[in-house]
């Protein structure tokens, strides 16, 4: 099973990359831009993107499962819900964003990225993350580490919150969930460093696992938005649930990313204004 894992990860890489370079070069020749929603949004580019990395899974693996933003999208969280526990034990499906951060690269803002995670035994066994602007592909398979182009990386050592750069974004998918994500800010902001508002979770969550930054957590986002990064950030050293500290699940709809050093503590600070 190593050695299907490793060819796994390989492809995952080949295909996030691939995708990454088409969506960096194939902005410049225009966008067709379509609304999901108020504050969510897709491009052509979106769709292209998905469609190559399905081909190229589906070629030489044509009995795993595709689960793609661009495939799911339409589908109530109930359905999506009800898709994810339908999934086996023996089943290997692939969580693709095609393009995480969509509006970001809408917009030309170089916070943007293609997302690529591997689900076997309903657990995250390999992950890539390629991000166009800085060139950068971040890959990890359980057990075995996380690296950024080939080299080990690690989260970092901050030991305390108040030395600490957390990340966050400001959820598309219902203004119910912004406004609890937006009543949590001045309880971070209380015990943080500084923070950042990326509205890219597979950047984000890939910035805990090499140390640029020290925490991340998201409301309103789906498997496919952080499946790799959370295998990133696990594998770098890094610490993951919740953001009430209760461990990940496949079908949840938050998340929250440290180096493991303070978790607990931005916990407390995520939902002292909860309790």
């Amino acid at each position: 099973m190593e050695k299907l894992y490793e060819e796994i990860l390989s492809l995952a890489a080949d295909a996030a990359r691939k995708a990454g370079i088409f969506i960096r070069e194939a902005r410049g020749n225009g966008l067709l831009v379509s609304a999901k929603s108020r504050n969510d949004f897709v491009s052509d580019k979106d769709q292209m993107s998905e469609n190559m990395i399905r081909e190229m899974i589906l070629e030489k693996y044509p009995d795993h499962l595709f689960f793609g933003e661009e495939s799911v999208s339409g589908c109530s969280p109930e359905e999506e819900r009800e898709q994810i526990e339908a999934f086996r034990d023996e089943d290997f499906i692939w969580a693709v964003d095609p393009i995480d951060g969509t509006v970001n690269y809408i917009r030309d803002y170089p916070q943007y990225a293609v997302s690529v995670g591997v689900i076997h035994r309903r657990e995250i066994i390999a992950g890539a993350v390629y991000d166009p602007f800085r060139d950068e592909l971040f890959t990890a398979r359980k057990g075995h580490g996380a690296f950024r182009n080939g080299e080990r990386i690690r989260v970092s050592a901050a030991k305390e919150t108040g030395d600490a750069i957390v990340n966050t974004s400001m959820p598309v998918c219902s203004m119910t969930t912004r406004a609890d994500m937006v009543s949590r800010i001045p309880a971070v902001s209380g015990v943080f460093q500084s923070m950042r508002v990326w509205n890219c979770a597979a950047v984000s969550l890939a910035s805990v696992a090499c140390g640029r930054s020290d925490a991340d957590y998201e409301a309103g986002i789906h498997l496919w938005d952080m499946a790799a990064g959370i295998l990133l950030v696990r594998e770098a050293g890094g610490e993951v649930t919740r953001m009430d500290g209760s461990p990940c699940t496949l079908a949840q709809t938050d998340v929250l990313a440290s180096n493991g050093r303070f978790h607990a503590e931005a916990v407390r600070a995520l939902n002292g204004n909860k309790e």
